[in-house]
C-alpha cells in the first residue's frame, strides 16, 4: 500500500499528533524511571527460574507455551537484552504495519500512546501485534495459519477469535496450519517443562488477577472484563458480554479486506479477553492511523479515540465502529 506523498494536514491528523505527543510526555513523566523494563524483567526472570509461576510481587501469567518463545532471553544479559527486545519489537511492528497499511499510517501508528506504554516497561504487545499483522500480509494460507497459531501460543488474548475468522472465511488451510502450530508448540512445552506446568499456570492466574486489581491496573484496561473491577463490577458477566460482542464483530467482519480484518481480529479478541490493557491496542493503531490520515469527520474523530488508547473499553468500541465500516 505504501503511498509516497505525505499525508494532508487536517484537523484529525493534528489531533492525533497532539494526542501522541502529550500522552507520550505524560507517560514518560509517570513511568520513568521506576517502570522502565518492569515487564521485560518478568519475562527475563521467568526463563531463568525453575518455577516461573511461583508466588511473586511481579507474577508471570503467560501460558507455558510462551516460555518457549521467551527462551532466547536466557542468552542475554538484562539491559542489553532489553535494548534488543525494544529494537526488535519496533522493527517487527513497523515492518508489518508498513506492509499492510502503508508508510505514513505505520509512522503515525508508531507514535500512538499504545506503543509508548508498551515500550517503556518492555511489554510483548508489539511482537504479538507484528505477528497478527504479518499473518494478514502473507498470501500463503499455511504461513498465515502458522503466524496466527504462534501468536495464539504467545499472547492468546490478542487473537483468540482468529479461528472463528478463518472458519467464517472458509480459510481451511490456514485454520489447519494454525491448529497444527498450536498443537505442536503445546506438545513441545509439555515435553520440556512437564505436564505439571499447566496446573501451576492455572493456579497462578488468580494471584495475577488480584495483583492487577491491587496495583490499580484495571483503570488501564481496554477489555470490559478487565475494566470491571475499576467500576466495582463483577468480572465474568462483562467477560460474557465481551464474548458476545466478539462473536458479533467476527460475523460482521466476514469478507472485509486484510487491513480491516487484522484490526478486527484484535478488537473482537480484546472485547472477550479477561485481561487486556492499553498497550494491546497496538495491533489496532495502524488501521486507526490510516483512517485518521485518509478521512475526515466522525470516522476520523472516532479513529482518534481508538488511536489514543486512553478511554478504556470506549477506545476499543470506537475502534470497532470505524473498523467495521465497509468503505474503510
Amino acid at each position: 500500500m505504501g503511498e509516497r506523498a505525505p499525508p494532508r494536514i487536517h484537523g484529525p491528523l493534528v489531533l492525533a499528533l497532539w494526542i501522541a505527543l502529550s500522552s507520550t510526555i505524560a507517560l514518560v513523566w509517570v513511568l520513568w524511571p521506576n517502570s522502565i523494563a518492569v515487564d521485560y524483567a518478568v519475562f527475563w526472570r521467568a526463563v531463568r527460574v525453575g518455577a516461573p509461576y511461583a508466588s511473586s510481587a511481579q507474577p508471570f501469567a503467560y501460558p507455558p507455551t510462551a516460555l518457549l518463545w521467551f527462551a532466547p532471553l536466557r542468552l542475554l544479559p538484562f539491559w542489553p537484552g532489553y535494548a534488543i527486545w525494544i529494537a526488535a519489537s519496533v522493527a517487527c511492528f513497523a515492518t508489518a504495519a508498513w506492509r499492510l497499511y502503508g508508510r505514513w499510517p505505520a509512522v503515525l501508528a508508531i507514535l500512538s500512546p499504545a506503543i509508548s506504554i508498551a515500550l517503556i516497561p518492555g511489554q510483548s504487545a508489539l511482537i504479538a501485534a507484528a505477528g497478527l499483522l504479518a499473518a494478514l500480509v502473507v498470501r500463503a494460507p499455511v504461513l498465515r495459519g502458522v503466524l496466527l497459531g504462534a501468536v495464539l501460543t504467545f499472547k492468546p488474548q490478542l487473537v483468540m477469535f482468529a479461528p472463528l475468522f478463518l472458519i467464517l472465511n472458509r480459510d481451511w488451510i490456514a485454520l489447519s496450519a494454525a491448529a497444527t502450530t498450536v498443537a505442536t508448540v503445546t506438545l513441545l512445552a509439555t515435553a520440556w517443562f512437564g505436564f505439571a506446568i499447566w496446573t501451576e499456570w492455572l493456579m497462578a492466574i488468580p494471584q495475577f488477577q488480584q495483583a492487577v486489581v491491587d496495583r490499580g491496573l484495571s483503570m488501564s484496561a481496554v477489555s470490559p472484563g478487565a475494566f470491571a473491577p475499576f467500576l466495582g463490577l463483577p468480572t465474568w458477566p462483562l467477560v460474557l458480554v465481551g464474548c458476545a460482542a466478539g462473536v458479533w464483530i467476527t460475523i460482521r467482519a466476514r469478507g472485509l479486506p486484510p487491513a480491516q480484518t487484522a484490526a478486527l481480529i484484535a478488537i473482537a479478541s480484546l472485547f472477550a479477553a479477561p485481561y487486556a490493557l492499553r498497550y494491546d491496542l497496538a495491533a489496532v493503531a495502524p488501521l486507526m492511523a490510516m483512517i485518521i490520515i485518509s478521512e475526515s469527520g466522525i470516522p476520523a474523530l472516532l479513529a482518534c479515540v481508538g488511536y489514543s488508547a486512553t478511554f478504556g473499553p470506549l477506545s476499543l468500541l470506537a475502534a470497532a465502529i470505524v473498523a467495521l465500516r465497509r468503505r474503510a
